[in-house]
């Protein structure tokens, strides 16, 4: 009875939420060293909710946390900020693949398919350049490649696509948008979910980024809502990084916009 009351209260919803969401403020005001605490507390609160109830809702959430604490842990082992990426979103793929093998998330959930993947990849691209572009005139980042010969290049695309791209958008669509769509709605779970993911990139300590993101994560809803393809979307948000690290700083006027 107790937790159908919470499920019908979505009190379960609530509290992981908002210290998700405390812990990203407080890292926006430059106080990581008291986030890290309320994620890891969060992370185990998690943990022992989804052994003793049925609720893939923790699953999805638990996400969240793990991966700011992999993060922010993750020893430096290059100079090179893109050789970094790899190693802080490899380990992700562990608990990617056990809440797959758990059926917290089915395949197709998830959108593991290619199904319809040539009739998206357009929009996919198209949308991808058009956020990397607009995000660039937000932060104004360098270029994450040293030198711009064709092993830099390749690197980094594979890096944003089949690290990033890939995790992320595993994390922010298949697995949270998928369970906060079925638990609180349809476009209050893409709300939601958007929500999180600018929140996520508390990081950058710029209020415009947290906007821009918010809405950029409401493109990716949308674009996953439709296809039901974690191929393109990953695809989508890979491009916008490589629009975004890679073509607006080398030459703005390649983009199409």
């Amino acid at each position: 009875m107790k937790a159908q009351n919470a499920e019908r209260y979505y009190l379960d919803l609530i509290l992981p939420v908002f210290l998700i969401m405390l812990a990203e403020v407080l890292i926006f005001f430059g106080h990581a060293d008291a986030a890290m605490p309320i994620h890891a507390l969060n992370l185990i609160f998690l943990s022992l909710s989804a052994i003793f109830v049925s609720n893939r809702t923790y699953p999805a959430l638990m996400l969240l946390p793990l991966f700011r604490l992999l993060n922010v842990a993750m020893p430096v082992f290059f100079h090179l900020t893109l050789y970094s990426y790899a190693m802080v979103y490899a380990p992700m793929f562990i608990p990617i693949y056990l809440i797959l093998k758990e059926k917290f998330i089915t395949w197709s959930e998830a959108g593991l398919t290619f199904e319809r993947f040539w009739f998206y990849l357009p929009i996919s691209l198209s949308l991808g350049l058009a956020l990397g572009w607009g995000e660039y005139l937000v932060l104004r980042p360098q270029m994450l490649t040293v030198d711009n010969d064709l092993q830099h290049i390749i690197i980094l695309v594979l890096t944003m696509i089949f690290f990033v791209g890939v995790v992320e958008e595993f994390v922010f669509r298949s697995s949270l948008q998928t369970v906060l769509q079925e638990r609180i709605g349809l476009t209050a779970g893409l709300v939601l979910t958007s929500i999180i993911f600018g929140f996520m990139h508390s990081g950058y300590h710029l209020p415009l980024e947290l906007l821009y993101v918010t809405l950029a994560g409401m493109a990716f809803g949308l674009l996953f809502w439709l296809s039901k393809s974690l191929p393109i979307i990953a695809l989508a948000h890979g491009v916008t990084n490589i629009s975004l690290f890679l073509i607006a700083p080398l030459k703005q006027d390649v983009l199409p916009y």
